[in-house]
């Protein structure tokens, strides 16, 4: 499992094992793991049914592209290598609606990365990382080996009534028909293992991905993702392996293998291929993002999108709406958030307050009135170069109304709100709603803007 808080990872491998490893030899044992030696049980032959799988696609949470599913279908493969299946495994390799950073493997050999996820990695070798990580998991039959450990067991309703209110995308874990022993696999791998098969997932996952020709030091390089994405929001997530190593101890470990490997060389992809096949995803991620109270990170994607291709009115449209929805709060954290002290705070803020009150609280001083101008100014910036460029985007015209009904430029509002409806037609969903908005508008521009 792939996730920041969640799943911690290698505490230095360990490093003296670690450092003895070489590449030949550890795969050779990669492909021969407690996968050849795993003698199953009616236990763990009752949950190695398809109905999470099922579940998932009936929900409509697996992210379907062709080009999405050939690439990471590809990277998979590559990763894979030669190595033989094991019993009762099919490889399959999925995009999962989900905004959180994530990864996690089921036992029958179906890999899930999260959009977060996806949004967050930069090149191809950052996930061959993930991919070697998670199909560590299967080969080495985590999954089984941790659902028959006694203090799992012993803990199975508490964690499950746990994940029930924090499952990734909502309700994703509430896998229907899948029994108890599978739900409770499902668990197991969204949110982690031991901290020792923790730790071999990595070990093996880069000598994984090193013998497929990616460059190793991608999976340090994740880790660092993982660890400076983790301030940009605080969110309430339970951390039921409280003993895992953390990112920067995996890190280190991960470090430290490729300097015993030295040298180390391999492919590590670029960034723009990477998002051309992947810009789809990040921009969903961005939508959700903007909906779900995460605008920093919304930020973050956006203007990655609009770096790699500026000349893409949609995700300049994107970029501005996060601004929009940013409101008061800056786009990166401020030092006091990144204190100990600082990041309890606004923990306890985002638990306690709205969004509709913490944007007040913040607007409340002169820095967040000083923050709040410079967002918006920058999302008017944003749209009105989308118009500049295309004089018919009817969307651009809906975002400025939406913005200047914001500041109360009500007359600014009604004018936009006014080209939008000429633009789109009779069957716009959204007629209705700008049309109420208009009116509204209007009253209030003949007001004097006052407020009610």
């Amino acid at each position: 499992m792939f996730v920041p808080e969640r799943y911690p990872l290698p505490r230095v491998l360990p490093l003296v094992c670690a450092l003895a490893i070489s590449i030949p030899s550890a795969l050779a044992r990669a492909q021969q793991p407690a996968a050849a030696q795993f003698q199953f049980t009616k236990i763990d032959l009752a949950v190695l049914d398809d109905a999470m799988d099922s579940d998932y696609e009936q929900k409509g949470v697996v992210f379907h592209d062709p080009g999405v599913q050939s690439y990471i279908d590809a990277v998979g493969k590559r990763v894979i290598g030669d190595r033989p299946t094991p019993e009762h495994v099919t490889w399959r390799f999925m995009v999962l609606n989900d905004p959180a950073t994530n990864a996690f493997a089921e036992p029958n050999g179906s890999v899930y990365v999260t959009m977060g996820l996806i949004a967050l990695l930069k090149n191809q070798a950052q996930l061959a990382a993930v991919l070697g990580h998670e199909t560590a998991h299967v080969y080495e039959r985590h999954t089984y080996l941790e659902n028959r450990s006694a203090r799992k067991k012993a803990v199975l309703g508490e964690i499950l009534q746990a994940a029930g209110a924090v499952a990734p995308g909502g309700a994703a874990l509430a896998v229907a028909g899948a029994s108890i022993a599978g739900q409770l696999i499902l668990v197991e791998s969204v949110y982690g293992y031991s901290r020792e098969m923790e730790q071999q997932a990595d070990s093996d996952g880069i000598v994984a991905m090193a013998a497929a020709g990616y460059d190793p030091r991608a999976m340090t390089a994740t880790f660092e993702l993982l660890d400076g994405d983790s301030t940009l929001e605080y969110e309430p997530r339970p951390t039921f392996y409280h003993d895992h190593p953390r990112l920067k101890e995996r890190e280190a470990a991960a470090s430290a293998w490729v300097d015993a490997h030295q040298p180390v060389s391999g492919e590590r992809g670029l960034e723009h291929d990477y998002l051309t096949t992947f810009a789809p995803v990040v921009a969903f991620d961005v939508l959700i993002d903007i909906q779900d109270r995460r605008p920093r990170t919304a930020v973050a994607r956006a203007r990655r999108l609009v770096d790699a291709f500026p000349d893409e009115a949609g995700y300049k449209m994107l970029l501005g709406q996060a601004y929009r929805e940013l409101g008061a709060k800056t786009a990166e954290p401020t030092a006091d958030e990144l204190t100990d002290e600082g990041a309890d705070r606004q923990r306890k803020q985002v638990l306690k307050l709205t969004e509709e009150q913490e944007q007040q609280k913040l607007a409340s001083t002169p820095e967040g009135r000083a923050t709040l101008a410079q967002n918006q100014a920058a999302a008017e910036k944003l749209f009105l170069s989308v118009i500049h460029d295309q004089p018919d985007y009817a969307l651009a015209y809906r975002e400025l109304g939406f913005l200047y009904e914001d500041q109360s430029r009500f007359a600014d509002a009604v004018t936009n709100y006014q080209r939008f409806l000429q633009l789109v037609d009779n069957t716009s969903l959204d007629r209705l709603r700008i049309q109420r908005r208009l009116a509204e508008c209007q009253t209030r521009q003949s007001e004097g803007g006052k407020p009610q």
